[in-house]
């Protein structure tokens, strides 16, 4: 795992399905989705890849005191095409759930995680039938993790890496990237993965690889990056009923209740090599980290094994249900078991909302969409330093392109499409690919009146990319 611990970098930042990208203009033109853009800075790794905003760079304020750097990475991992043996680090550490194991439509039966506990306890004289705890009253990690792994799945696809060297000359080479993924409901076409948005997002090629080492193709349903949470779809037609009899669907529990001190178990996909399993504790609750200019809130810590490719996993409490889903570490020398994982009552509704989305697909390039502007990325540094709100500043509008036609303007600030937040260009460029010329969407965005930015919403109607 390359953690880049360099004791001199004092930022906290994502490492995992992100490549450090090229710190170069920031500059983009957003014409169709296939990535056809002009004075690119972004590398198409991550939603939450951008570059700082480069027209005037704040001073740095000077501390009273060093302060020790640490790095905060994140669970994912990326394998590098260029040596099969070398790992990159990526270390970000339809229907409602379903509650029962009934048939639907489809023939498809599942049982959920509390059916599989249920069972476990019936052939383990030492588990109570109603619950999953030794006669000694401490948790039973075999029970929880028998009960809990076929619930996980491996989410692996590739992603197209792109650098510069020194002289500005550019090249690119394709990687695979791999995290984890939580089984968290069906509709009555589909099988509903929960996970974080960095693992699926800007990942071509994306698959589905159940507990029983079958694979599927997978779609993402949509993202809210400034979450971190994402929601993937498999078809249920492409799951065979072996498939489907050996995985199970798990239970999201309210985390509000949890306590400093509580047993938790913890599962991912560590380094890509399949599912493991690791048990600690909850050690601190409402903590808050920034990485790459974004700010999450309301995490806990937990001193679980938590390392490349977990992210995405689940944090289960004694009963085998859910409670937060894990996403990153702190990794720096001097460092050990600072892990971070969401809530899952922190984006229990954000996970409702994306699972009720049309599931897209890339769309072909005939039918690529036009948007027409160019901007850059306002981070939170210069958000705070200027007062302009988080997101994706337009410099400049084409004439009577789809953007021209809503409304936007010269220095408005993209913060939302289509319901999900997007505050890079790499994150809207990556929405762009899965929407057609001639759809409608609903841009959020801020706009200035007076010495104000006021936020607001406006419909577009996707256009078509001109000939040049």
């Amino acid at each position: 795992m390359y953690n880049d611990n360099n004791e001199n970098d004092s930022q906290y930042r994502y490492s995992g399905s992100d490549i450090p990208y090229n710190n170069t203009n920031n500059s983009s033109t957003i014409n169709n989705n296939n990535n056809n853009t002009t004075n690119s800075g972004y590398n198409n790794s991550s939603a939450f890849s951008s570059t700082p905003y480069q027209e005037t760079k704040p001073k740095k304020h000077k501390k009273g005191f060093a302060k020790k750097a640490v790095s905060l990475v994140l669970s994912a991992v990326l394998f590098g095409a260029i040596a099969g043996s070398v790992m990159f680090g990526v270390n970000y550490a339809g229907g409602k759930i379903a509650g029962s194991n009934k048939s639907d439509a489809t023939g498809v039966n599942i049982p959920t995680v509390s059916n599989n506990i249920s069972n476990v306890a019936k052939t383990d004289s030492s588990l109570t039938e109603d619950t999953n705890l030794s006669a000694s009253g401490k948790m039973d990690v075999e029970a929880v993790a028998t009960a809990a792994l076929p619930a996980m799945v491996q989410l692996n696809g590739t992603t197209t890496v792109k650098s510069s060297s020194y002289f500005g000359y550019g090249q690119s080479y394709e990687a695979t990237s791999s995290g984890t993924g939580i089984i968290v409901g069906k509709s009555d076409t589909e099988l509903l993965i929960v996970t974080n948005a960095h693992v699926v997002d800007n990942i071509d090629n994306l698959k589905c690889v159940f507990s029983d080492g079958t694979s599927a193709s997978c779609s993402v349903k949509g993202s809210k990056s400034d979450q971190d949470i994402a929601v993937a779809a498999v078809s249920l037609s492409d799951i065979s009923s072996d498939t489907a009899s050996n995985i199970a669907i798990a239970e999201l529990e309210d985390s509000s209740d949890i306590k400093v001190g509580q047993q938790v178990v913890a599962i991912g996909n560590a380094l890509g090599e399949g599912q493991s399993v690791t048990t600690g504790i909850i050690s601190a609750k409402d903590r808050s980290i920034t990485v790459n200019n974004v700010t999450f809130t309301g995490l806990l810590m937990t001193d679980a094994a938590i390392n490349s490719g977990n992210s995405g996993g689940a944090l289960l409490n004694s009963e085998g249900k859910v409670i937060a889903i894990n996403f990153a570490k702190t990794s720096s020398d001097g460092v050990e078991g600072m892990a971070y994982s969401i809530p899952v009552s922190n984006v229990k509704d954000i996970i409702d909302s994306l699972m009720t989305k049309q599931t897209r697909n890339k769309v072909s390039s005939d039918k690529a969409e036009y948007l027409g502007i160019a901007a850059v990325d306002i981070t939170s540094n210069y958000a705070s330093y200027y007062g302009y709100p988080v997101g994706i500043l337009i410099r400049t509008v084409a004439d009577d392109s789809a953007a021209d036609k809503a409304g936007l303007e010269t220095y408005d600030i993209i913060v939302g499409f289509d319901d999900q937040t997007v505050t890079t260009m790499s994150g809207l460029t990556n929405m762009l690919q899965y929407y057609e010329a001639g759809e409608k969407v609903t841009i959020d965005y801020y706009h200035m009146e007076g010495s104000e930015y006021v936020l607001k919403s406006t419909e577009v109607t996707l256009g078509s990319k001109k000939a040049s």
